[in-house]
């Protein structure tokens, strides 16, 4: 539950500066606070009730410690239904700064004539209106925030690359990764160096879809896979929420300079060809199974729960990045196993293809 709280709101509008982001963070965060908080006092409302009925001896111990655990789960449930709804803000926020910056940001400060701008790519905006748009070292060591989305499939092999393998019994197209990412790009070397080191912190949730009709079951601390008995099955994931720390070294492959004040510098705003290479070491915040479905009497119903055993705690991978300008297409390969000897899969090792959505530049 407490994973949930980490960093689920963001980007409030590209006309506002880093100041206006932190705030709009805040406030989603003490809206997450304030659900929980409200919902614990009901809860313990409800518990001393039952519990002043267990001291007037009208309900037995063991009804009192089934009623108490009743009323704990269905809060449980009510907590986390409402935090997704948050994070469904989030996802309606992102979209919207999506919209705004393809259709052009010109949002002029009347009193210092900055503006904010965004160049090509599939989005990549300099929310940042005190730069001197003409010095080009002010592009080169920069801290951002990126958004990246990825198919993922799990392999047999740890040493496999191919996120396309067929008997992972996952859906692949449907099982997908989504980034939030903030992290900062220090030049290596003089000011036309084309090397660069990049580093970070990164909120993570993977979302594996098995083939349809099959469900993820945990029974006797083993994680498996069978087939949905129980109605016509909707849907059914299982997601892992991870915390990384990604790091990565660049390459700019045709570097482009300017002159500036005597000095040469690359620069950094014209489009070039760049490759990466990177690892990341994360640990595993939360796993969720959730099952949507028709029961055999046509009424949608659906549940989840949260593992205990199955999935492991770390994580460590690497990253293959190719770019131009601010396109960027990635390869991730998972090189500790998803899941550990409690579970019994075809499949453990995570791989992935994706591409960077959204960059903001700070």
């Amino acid at each position: 539950m407490k994973s949930k709280i980490l960093i689920l709101a963001l980007l409030s509008g590209f006309a506002t500066a880093q100041t206006t982001l932190e705030n709009q963070i805040k406030t989603y965060s003490s809206s997450l606070e304030s659900i929980i908080a409200s919902e614990k006092t009901k809860m313990r409302d409800e518990i001393a009730v039952v519990e002043s009925a267990y001291d007037e001896g009208k309900i037995t111990k063991e009804e009192l410690i089934d009623q108490k655990k009743s009323i704990s789960e269905k809060y449980e449930t009510i907590i986390n239904d409402k935090i997704e709804a948050q994070r469904s803000k989030m996802d309606s926020i992102t979209k919207s700064t999506v919209v705004a910056s393809v259709f052009g940001i010109n949002a002029k400060n009347n009193s210092n004539n900055n503006v904010y701008t965004n160049s090509s790519g599939i989005v990549s905006v300099d929310i940042n209106a005190t730069k001197n748009k003409n010095n080009p070292k002010k592009y080169i060591n920069t801290t951002s925030t990126s958004i990246n989305y990825a198919f993922l499939n799990l392999t047999k092999d740890k040493g496999s690359f191919n996120p396309f393998e067929d008997d992972s019994q996952m859906r692949f197209g449907n099982s997908h990764s989504f980034e939030i990412q903030f992290r900062r790009d220090m030049q290596l070397g003089n000011e036309a160096s084309p090397w660069f080191f990049r580093y970070g912190i990164a909120y993570r949730t993977d979302t594996y879809m098995p083939k349809r009709p099959q469900v993820f079951v945990q029974n006797n601390q083993e994680l498996y896979l069978e087939n949905f008995e129980n109605g016509s099955l909707k849907r059914s994931k299982l997601r892992n929420v991870y915390l990384t720390l990604p790091v990565e070294f660049q390459v700019v492959l045709n570097p482009k300079y300017k002159e500036y004040e005597g000095k040469t510098y690359i620069d950094a705003r014209k489009k070039m060809f760049k490759i990466g290479l990177g690892a990341y070491a994360g640990i595993n915040t939360r796993s969720i199974v959730k099952v949507k479905y028709y029961n055999p009497e046509g009424k949608f119903d659906k549940y989840q729960y949260t593992l205990d055993d199955g999935v492991n705690s770390f994580l460590f991978g690497g990253k293959l990045t190719l770019g131009y300008g601010s396109f960027n297409l990635f390869i991730k390969k998972d090189f500790t196993p998803i899941f550990n000897d409690k579970s019994i899969l075809p499949s453990k090792n995570g791989i992935q293809i994706g591409i960077e959505l959204v960059n903001l530049d700070f």
